[in-house]
C-alpha cells in the first residue's frame, strides 16, 4: 500500500513537471495519451485485471492539424473565421483543431485571398497564397 502511494506521488510529480510553464493563446496541437486501468476483470486475473493496477497506455494520436502558409507579401494580415490571427511572416505554421475554417489573407495594395479549408487531425495542409497587386488609380 505504501509503495502504491509513493508510485502515485511520483507519477503526479512527473505529470506536473511535463506541463508547460506558460500558456499560449492559440492552440499548439500535440498528442494525447489514452489511459485505461486494466483490460480484463475476470476472477482468474486478480482484482485489478490482466495488467495490474497501473494505467496501460493504449495509444497516442494526434489531436490537431497543421497549416503551412506561404505568401509573397510578408506583412499581410491573416484572418481565420473572421478573427485576426497575425501577420503572415510570423504564421508560417498554424495548428488548428480538426474542422472547417475560412482563411483570408489581406494586405493593402493587394487583392485579398480567401479559401475555405478543411483541417484533419495529424495532417499538414500547404497553402501557397500569391496576392496580386491592385493598380492604383
Amino acid at each position: 500500500m505504501k509503495t502504491l502511494k509513493i508510485t502515485g506521488l511520483l507519477m503526479a510529480a512527473l505529470l506536473v513537471m511535463t506541463l508547460p510553464v506558460n500558456a499560449h493563446v492559440r492552440f499548439g496541437g500535440g498528442f494525447a495519451f489514452v489511459p485505461s486501468i486494466g483490460a480484463w476483470y475476470y476472477p482468474y486475473f486478480g482484482p485489478y485485471g490482466l495488467y495490474g493496477p497501473y494505467p496501460v497506455y493504449q495509444g497516442i494520436y494526434s489531436v490537431a492539424g497543421e497549416i503551412r502558409l506561404k505568401t509573397n507579401v510578408k506583412d499581410a494580415d491573416v484572418f481565420i473565421n473572421g478573427a485576426y490571427a497575425g501577420k503572415a511572416a510570423k504564421l508560417k505554421s498554424i495548428w488548428l483543431r480538426p474542422d472547417t475554417y475560412n482563411l483570408e489573407i489581406r494586405a493593402s495594395g493587394y487583392a485579398s485571398y480567401s479559401e475555405r479549408i478543411y483541417v484533419m487531425a495529424g495532417k499538414t495542409m500547404h497553402i501557397d497564397a500569391q496576392l496580386a497587386s491592385v493598380p492604383r488609380s
